[in-house]
């Protein structure tokens, strides 16, 4: 693997996308799960099964929706960005930029900041 930009990879857009849909998975559908497989993924064919399966509980949640909206599902465009980026940079990069996306405030994010708000989403 080349010496490579951490731009190159953060500022992906399907990272972005997948990243986010982890994070709605977690804070909407605590899909913690899919955050911890991610983790442990260490190679391709990991990570492959693990965004399989993602994809998979975070169809559910999509489906279910947010406060009467359903969320928006993921494209293949950005399945296939992602899976470019991996056979690019290999598995580590990617998978830590999708798990530090899920777990940090969107600049677009309404979710309640204080203990007693976020009880009233549960």
């Amino acid at each position: 693997m080349s010496e490579f930009k951490l731009s190159d990879i953060f500022g992906c857009e399907a990272v972005k996308n997948f990243g986010a849909a982890l994070r709605r998975a977690l804070r909407i559908g605590d899909d913690y799960a899919s955050l911890v497989e991610l983790e442990y993924a260490e190679t391709k064919e990991q990570f492959v099964e693990v965004i399989k399966k993602f994809l998979r509980r975070y169809e559910t949640v999509a489906r279910r929706g947010y406060k009467g909206k359903k969320l928006s599902r993921l494209s293949e465009k950005h399945l296939e960005e992602l899976m470019n980026l991996v056979d690019k940079y290999d598995v580590k990069p990617v998978r830590a930029a999708l798990i530090s996306y899920a777990l940090v405030k969107s600049e677009r994010e309404e979710f309640p900041e204080s203990e007693e708000e976020v009880t009233a989403y549960e």
